[in-house]
């Protein structure tokens, strides 16, 4: 039964010109490229349709973790310091702007918390030699194998 498929379809295809078999054979490729699309385009709708609900879900499960947070937060009191009755101005090496010793001051403020005391006590350029991160790069670049 398969061997008489197979040669009515030899029989088939030998009564047929060039012409009409390029365009078999296009209408073949083009039916593939038409289901290879479809389907790429399918995947495509299922992969952003799937994106869509995990990113809604994320939003969702954040908003309820900052409501739960924000719950969950003591009221703050005002926190009241009282100011030292004197405090020495740092020394400043000579060149160095007051716009920087603000900036320098204002980063130590904001880096260390409320509740404790600090002080710069001078401020000096650099000897503009390298960082130790510069000096181990060079150290690990330069040693022999």
């Amino acid at each position: 039964m398969f061997q008489t498929g197979i040669n009515a379809l030899q029989s088939v295809t030998a009564e047929l010109s060039m012409g009409e078999r390029l365009i078999s054979s296009a209408k073949v490729i083009l039916t593939g490229f038409v289901v290879v699309f479809a389907m790429l385009f399918l995947l495509i709708l299922i992969i952003k349709l799937y994106s869509a609900i995990i990113s809604g879900a994320q939003k969702a499960a954040d908003k309820k973790m900052r409501k739960k947070e924000k719950m969950l937060e003591p009221v703050a009191s005002p926190v009241v310091q009282a100011k030292p009755a004197y405090v020495t101005p740092p020394t400043v090496e000579e060149g160095i702007p007051e716009e920087v010793v603000a900036v320098i001051a204002a980063a130590v403020a904001a880096s260390t918390a409320p509740t404790v005391k600090t002080r710069i006590k001078s401020i000096k350029k650099s000897n503009g030699g390298r960082s130790a991160w510069a000096n181990a790069g060079v150290l690990d670049n330069t040693r022999p194998f």
